[in-house]
């Protein structure tokens, strides 16, 4: 599913879903690339495997000259005179006098070699292998495709949460400013001491520092989620967080517990099965290897560089390659191999003690944090009620300042301790699919 910077900056109502977010990430994060790349790498390695069974041709070709001299003595010439008849001695002469003047033998060859190969167990073994490995890496993918969704969502609802903090402190700032302004009309006119407009004021001024504390939070959060997501560091994003409060009142769905769904368990699987096959492919390389090949060879000898007609020269045969003593480097080869199989069976038992153990704890969390947020909720909905109740009092005359800034005090610790609570809801939510292999659900959601 591509998306749209433009789209995903803009969101709904201007503001950037989790699941446009997530999306947006699985195609430009760095580590998503990466292990593209590493899966792009095992396809090639498949196929280089694969034509090493294929038939394979080469071709040769060669031009020299082979210096030498010739050196025919008189006592030849001699015979020739005195044995061969007068009509025949003028050829004869001739032929030695030209052997006598040769000083170079040009060579030219040229010709192509087609191999097949016909039985080898380390051919078919190794193509398996790579078969594993392309497994491996497709399964690596998704793994990183989980790890990148558990970072970019978990430290998306971090900075959400401390959004809706900054929300709170802000509306909060803003209520008190009203309520100043009117006890500073009343201060004017005798009806309050001038000490309690100076404490709504230190109250004021210290709840703009934590908010300012707070925006800058919310700024650096947000340039680490764009740099978790592949985003540009000038690019907008707008968390959703009306999305973060939405009911809780719903039944808390737990996905069932499927250890062979897990990503990083089939992972271990997958290599588990490589082991197997390098002690195969290890083991193999006692066995012999046969191929089929043809030899087509063309050539041509001249006493000068002029080429003449070319001698064909064809050979068809079948080679066989025996392995016999090798000091024992393959025995070698065999053992290590089944002892890092051995290894990595004792993590996968461990693993799988973990991660059941993680899913359990993650699904006890997700239970307990979905309770807390609707007694949080209640909670902060009473204080925000008697932070009304009170505000009316106070501007009425029948509650004091104190009464004012200690309920003010009390709706921002419950309100504070809501989004908290929402932040753990949401992170152990993410742990529990992430336990279940399900954590790539959250892509999809509307």
């Amino acid at each position: 599913m591509a998306v749209n910077l433009s789209m995903l900056v803009c969101g709904v109502n201007g503001q950037t879903s989790l699941s446009d977010l997530v999306n947006y990430s699985l195609e430009h994060s760095h580590s998503v690339k990466k292990a593209g790349y590493q899966r792009k790498e095992a396809d090639y390695l498949r196929k280089e495997t694969l034509a090493k069974g294929l038939p394979q041709i080469d071709a040769s070709a060669s031009y020299s000259k082979m210096f030498f001299d010739v050196d025919i003595p008189q006592s030849a010439y001699d015979m020739v005179i005195a044995n061969v008849s007068p009509e025949n001695q003028q050829m004869v002469l001739g032929i030695l006098s030209q052997i006598d003047n040769i000083d170079a033998l040009y060579m030219v060859s040229t010709g192509f070699q087609v191999t097949q190969l016909i039985y080898s167990r380390s051919y078919w073994v190794g193509l398996k292998t790579t078969q594993k490995t392309q497994e491996l890496y497709s399964v690596l993918q998704d793994k990183t495709d989980e790890d990148v969704i558990d970072e970019v969502a978990t430290a998306y609802y971090q900075a959400g949460s401390m959004m809706l903090q900054l929300q709170t402190i802000r509306k909060s700032i803003d209520n008190l400013k009203e309520m100043h302004r009117i006890a500073d009309l009343s201060y004017q006119n005798d009806f309050i001491k001038e000490s309690d407009v100076n404490r709504l004021q230190v109250t004021i001024t210290n709840l703009d520092v934590t908010r300012q504390t707070l925006q800058n939070g919310v700024n650096i959060q947000l340039n680490y989620l764009k740099a978790l997501a592949g985003m540009p560091a000038d690019s907008v994003l707008a968390i959703d967080t009306a999305a973060m409060v939405k009911d809780f009142t719903g039944e808390l769905k737990i996905p069932a517990f499927n250890i062979g769904n897990v990503p990083s368990f089939q992972a271990l699987i997958k290599q588990d099965e490589i082991y197997a096959q390098q002690i195969k492919l290890a083991q193999a390389k006692f066995l012999p290897t046969l191929a089929a090949y043809g030899k087509f060879d063309f050539s041509s000898y001249n006493t000068t560089s002029e080429i003449e007609k070319l001698t064909n020269m064809n050979t068809l045969g079948v080679s066989l390659s025996m392995p016999i003593f090798s000091s024992g480097a393959n025995y070698s080869k065999v053992k290590q191999a089944q002892l890092k199989q051995s290894q990595l069976r004792e993590d996968i038992q461990k693993t799988k003690d973990l991660l059941t153990v993680s899913y359990n704890s993650a699904v006890t969390e997700f239970q307990t944090a979905g309770s807390m947020v609707k007694a949080q909720q209640e909670n902060r909905d009473l204080a925000a009620k008697v932070y009304h109740q009170t505000s009316l009092r106070y501007q009425e005359g029948m509650a004091s300042m104190a009464d004012l800034l200690n309920v003010n005090s009390d709706f921002l610790q419950a309100d504070n301790s809501l989004n908290l609570q929402i932040l753990k809801y949401k992170t152990s939510e993410i742990k529990m699919l992430k336990a279940t292999g399900n954590l790539k659900q959250i892509a999809n959601r509307k």
